[in-house]
C-alpha cells in the first residue's frame, strides 16, 4: 500500500516537473522574442534616423510634421522608391521585417538549445523555476491596466458611427487625475473604463495634436501603422468650443498638476471634491452640444442672495448623459430624441445671475405603454406660479396613477390642450438663459419631450445617503432641510407644491456653501478638519500619503509662448509650491514640433506627467500631401510612444479642426517589452 502511494505521489511529481518545464520553455521563447522584437525595433529606429536626416537635407524649413509641397524639394530615386513600397503594402498587414507568427521562428540559427528538456528537471531546478515563476507572477499582479466599460465601448470607433457616444474631454481628464493621485482621486473615469493597479504606473505622457480631427484621421486611417500597432483602442471624443485663444491644453492643465497644487486647493476649500466643484464649467461642453450664442465679456456678478456662483450647481453635458435626459448628441442618443424640440431655438450664455424656474410634471400610463404627460407646473425665484396646464395625451389612457400624479379620469373630461401646444407655450415664456430647476428632472423634460442646456436636478446637488448614485426622494429633502411636510396629500402629488419645494432647497444651498445638503462633501470636509487639528498637515496622513514617496513634477512642453490662460493656470499651481522648493510645474516653450519632441524624450521620464500640444497644419492634410503628413505624423506618434516607460500611461489626443470638431482619444499603457496594453472590455 505504501508503495502505491509513493509511486503515484512520485507520479504527480513528475508531471509537475513536466509542466513547469514546459513553462520554462515557453518563457524561455517569449523571452527570445522580445529580444528579437527589441532587435528589429532598433533597427528600425537607425533607419528612420537616416531617413530623417536625409529629408532634412532635402528639404527647406521642416516644422517636424509636413512642409507643404512648394516648398519641398523632389525627393531623390531612393526615397520614391521606399514610398512606392509603402503605398503597395496592403493595408493591415505586417512591416515584412517583424515576424508574423511566433511559432514558425527558427531560434536554431543562433546556435541555442530551448533551456531544459521535459521530464530532465532535478529538485534544485524545480525549486529554481518555481521560484521564478513566483516572482514573475508578482510582476504581472503589479502591472496596471485599462478596460473599456460600456460608455467607454459606445466611444470606441470600432462602435458603428450611428451607435456611437463619444467620451468627454472631462473623461480624460479625471482618468489623468487618477494617474497622479490613484484610487482616493474624488474625480474616476469610472463611468467609462476600469483602472487597476493605479500605483504602479510610473508616469504619463500626453501629446495634444491640434489641428488634427477625427474626420483627418478616419480618411487616412490605414496610412497609421504605426499608431494603430500601438493603440488598439480608439475612443471619438467631444471637444469644447474652439473660442479666440482657447486651447485644449487649457482644459487639460486644469486638473491639479502637483500635490502641493492639491494641499492649497483643499485648505481653500476644505476638500478636494469641493475645489473640483466650484472650479468646474459645466457649460463648457453645453456649448458645443446646444445652439448657444457666443460668450459676451459682461461682468458676471453673483445673485445678491448666493453665497457662491448658481451656475455651479449646473450639470454638466456629461453628468446629463449620465443622468438620462435629453441631449441632442450623436449616435444613440440622437436616435432616441430625434423627435423632441429645443426649449429655444437659440440660447444666451448663462450667468449668476439668471434667473431660475422650477419644473414639475405629473404622468398617467397609456396604451403606447409608456407615461405621458398629462399636467405641467413652472414657478418662478418668487415662488409664484407662472405656467399652469393639464396635458391631453396623444395615446388613450390605461392608468391615471392617481396616488403619484393626483390626475382623474373627471378631471381630464374637458381637457383638449396636445402636447405640441405646450411645447410652443414653454418656449414663449422661458427667456433664453432659464435655469431649469427640478428633482429629477430629466423624467420631466422626457414627458415634455423637450431639451433645455442649464438644469439644477435636487436629486443630484443634496445627498443624504454619503453614496453618489443613491437619491433621496423630494418629500425627506423638504423634511430635513426646509422642514416642510409635502406630498401628504391622499388626492396625490401636487406639482406647484413640488418644484416650490425644488426652488427653495436650491436657494437654501445658494445661502450656505456647495456642501451644504451633500453629505459625501461634508463628510470629506469634517474628515480634513480633522486631519488639520490632529496634525497640522493636510496631507501627511491623509489623501496623498501613497504618492508621497514620489516624484510628482509636471512638464508642459508647447511650441512657441504659452498663451494667457495657461500661463494663470500654471501660476497657480505655482503659488501652492513650498518656498523653500522650485516650482514643481516646468514650462518649456520651444520653437519647432521637432524640437518639442526632442524635448518630450528628454524629459518624460523626470516628471509624473508631461504634456505636449502641437499643431498640425490643417494644410497638411490636402489631397497632394496628405499620404506624407500623414507617415511623418505617424513617425512623430512611434517616437514619443518610445520616449514611454515601463507601466506609463500613453494618452494621444486628436483635438479637432476648424472644419471637424470632433476629436479622437488614444490611450495605451507599456507593458515591459515596449508593447502595449490598451483598454479592452
Amino acid at each position: 500500500m505504501k508503495e502505491h502511494m509513493s509511486t503515484k505521489q512520485h507520479e504527480r511529481n513528475e508531471k509537475k516537473k513536466k509542466k513547469l518545464a514546459a513553462l520554462a520553455n515557453l518563457m524561455e521563447l517569449n523571452d527570445r522574442d522580445r529580444l528579437h522584437e527589441a532587435e528589429l525595433a532598433k533597427k528600425r529606429d537607425a533607419e528612420v534616423e537616416v531617413e530623417e536626416k536625409s529629408t532634412a537635407k532635402a528639404e527647406d524649413g521642416d516644422d517636424g510634421f509636413i512642409v507643404v509641397g512648394s516648398k519641398r524639394k523632389p525627393r531623390n530615386r531612393r526615397q520614391n522608391n521606399e514610398l512606392e513600397a509603402d503605398s503597395q503594402t496592403a493595408p493591415g498587414t505586417s512591416d515584412p521585417e517583424e515576424p508574423v507568427n511566433k511559432k514558425i521562428r527558427n531560434y536554431d540559427a543562433g546556435g541555442d538549445s530551448l533551456p531544459l528538456e521535459i521530464g530532465s528537471l532535478s529538485e534544485d531546478q524545480y525549486n529554481q523555476l518555481s521560484a521564478e515563476l513566483r516572482r514573475r507572477k508578482r510582476e504581472l499582479e503589479n502591472v496596471p491596466a485599462l478596460r473599456l466599460r460600456e460608455m467607454g465601448q459606445r466611444a470606441s470607433l470600432e462602435t458603428p458611427q450611428d451607435a456611437r457616444t463619444p467620451i468627454f474631454l472631462t473623461d480624460i481628464q479625471n482618468l489623468l487625475m487618477c494617474a497622479l493621485i490613484g484610487q482616493k482621486s474624488p474625480c474616476r473615469p469610472d463611468r467609462w473604463c476600469s483602472v487597476e493597479k493605479w500605483l504602479s504606473l510610473s508616469h504619463s505622457v500626453v501629446v495634444i495634436l491640434e489641428g488634427l480631427s477625427l474626420y483627418h484621421y478616419l480618411s487616412n486611417e490605414t496610412q497609421f501603422e504605426a499608431t494603430n500597432r500601438i493603440f488598439s483602442t480608439k475612443l471619438e471624443m467631444i471637444l469644447p468650443p474652439q473660442e479666440e485663444g482657447q486651447k485644449i491644453i487649457d482644459e487639460i492643465a486644469k486638473i491639479p498638476l502637483t500635490n502641493a497644487q492639491a494641499r492649497r486647493l483643499i485648505d481653500e476649500h476644505g476638500s478636494l471634491e469641493s475645489a473640483v466643484e466650484l472650479n468646474k464649467d459645466p457649460t463648457l461642453f453645453v456649448k458645443t452640444i446646444f445652439p448657444i450664442e457666443s460668450s459676451k465679456s459682461e461682468s458676471d456678478d453673483m445673485h445678491e442672495d448666493d453665497k457662491f456662483p448658481r451656475t455651479k450647481l449646473l450639470l454638466s453635458a456629461l453628468q446629463m448623459v449620465d443622468e438620462g435626459y435629453p441631449i441632442p448628441l450623436q449616435g444613440e442618443l440622437h436616435t432616441r430624441f430625434q423627435n423632441f424640440k429645443f426649449t429655444k431655438d437659440l440660447y444666451a450664455p448663462v450667468t449668476n445671475r439668471s434667473p431660475m424656474f422650477g419644473v414639475d410634471c405629473e404622468m398617467c400610463h397609456t396604451e403606447a405603454g409608456c407615461n405621458e404627460l398629462t399636467r405641467i407646473s413652472i414657478v418662478n425665484e418668487n415662488y409664484e406660479t407662472v405656467y399652469e396646464t393639464l396635458v391631453l395625451p396623444n395615446n388613450r389612457i390605461t392608468d391615471y396613477l392617481t396616488q403619484y400624479s393626483g390626475i382623474t379620469a373627471e378631471i381630464m373630461e374637458q381637457v383638449t390642450k396636445r402636447l405640441d401646444v405646450v411645447q410652443k407655450e414653454v418656449s414663449e415664456l422661458l427667456p433664453p438663459d432659464a435655469i431649469l430647476v427640478g428633482q429629477s428632472l430629466n423624467s420631466d423634460l422626457n414627458a415634455m419631450k423637450m431639451m433645455h442646456p442649464y438644469v439644477i436636478d435636487t436629486s443630484v446637488c443634496f445627498n443624504t445617503s454619503g453614496v453618489r448614485r443613491r437619491k433621496t426622494k423630494l418629500k425627506d429633502l423638504a423634511k430635513t432641510f426646509l422642514q416642510e411636510i409635502i406630498q401628504e396629500n391622499i388626492d396625490g402629488h401636487d406639482s406647484i407644491e413640488d418644484s416650490r419645494a425644488t426652488l427653495k432647497l436650491v436657494k437654501k444651498k445658494l445661502a450656505n456653501s456647495i456642501e451644504f445638503g451633500d453629505q459625501i462633501l461634508t463628510q470629506h470636509k469634517q474628515l480634513q478638519e480633522l486631519a488639520n487639528a490632529s496634525s497640522g498637515d493636510t496631507i501627511s496622513n491623509n489623501l496623498f500619503a501613497h504618492v508621497a514617496k514620489r516624484d510628482k513634477r509636471t512638464a508642459i512642453v508647447t511650441v512657441g509662448e504659452l498663451q494667457p490662460r495657461l500661463k494663470e493656470v500654471i501660476e497657480k499651481a505655482g503659488e501652492a509650491a513650498p518656498k523653500d522648493q522650485s516650482t514643481s510645474v516646468h514650462v518649456h516653450e520651444v520653437s519647432t514640433a521637432k524640437e518639442a519632441i526632442r524635448k518630450v524624450n528628454e524629459v518624460a521620464l523626470e516628471n509624473a506627467l508631461t504634456i505636449a500640444n502641437l499643431r498640425v497644419p490643417e494644410q497638411d492634410f490636402i489631397l497632394d500631401s496628405a499620404q506624407r503628413s500623414v507617415a511623418k505624423l505617424d513617425k512623430t506618434i512611434d517616437r514619443l510612444w518610445k520616449s514611454v516607460a515601463h507601466n506609463g500611461l500613453f494618452l494621444v489626443i486628436m483635438g479637432g479642426s476648424t472644419e471637424c470638431s470632433k476629436g479622437v482619444a488614444k490611450i495605451a499603457i507599456k507593458r515591459l517589452n515596449g508593447s502595449n496594453q490598451t483598454m479592452e472590455s
